[in-house]
């Protein structure tokens, strides 16, 4: 876990499997909540609302960076501020919404763990549209499910 380890404690320890029932590692939580889950911070109802009072209180903050590929090493990170990312959070939503995806639909979205891709999640976060992730490790016999 690295030097994050500092930032988690563990709360129960692990468990053999025993009567039928599998094994279990151990359960950590942020050190923030060790003796309990604080109270829910009034005016957070979803998803959308951590990301967008986010945006509010740290507009300048580095949100989603990706490392720059050099010759082909990586290189630094380039990073995109939280009010960048909500800026183009905001033009997706508005396209997806313009291809007749409707508040409470459903908008698949294809690709591997990225930026863009949590971009796209927080797009339809947005606009009340369920995000249906769609990974290229699933194959493309097990998308028909998705219609």
């Amino acid at each position: 876990m690295g030097g994050g380890k500092r930032f988690i404690v563990e709360v129960e320890k692990a468990k053999e499997s025993a009567n039928g029932k599998p094994s279990m590692g151990p359960v950590y939580r942020s050190m923030f909540a060790k003796d309990g889950f604080p109270e829910p911070v009034e005016g957070l109802e979803s998803c959308w609302d951590v990301f967008r009072i986010s945006v509010e209180k740290y507009p300048d903050n580095r949100m989603l960076g990706r490392r720059e590929i050099v010759d082909g090493e990586p290189g630094k990170y380039l990073w995109l501020t939280y009010k960048e990312v909500y800026d183009i959070v905001m033009k997706v939503g508005f396209a997806i919404r313009s291809c007749g995806v409707d508040k409470g639909g459903r908008c698949g979205i294809y690709g591997i763990n990225c930026p863009e891709w949590v971009m796209s999640m927080e797009a339809c976060n947005a606009h009340g549209i369920y995000c249906v992730p769609l990974y290229d490790t699933l194959g493309v016999k097990n998308f028909s499910q998705y219609k």
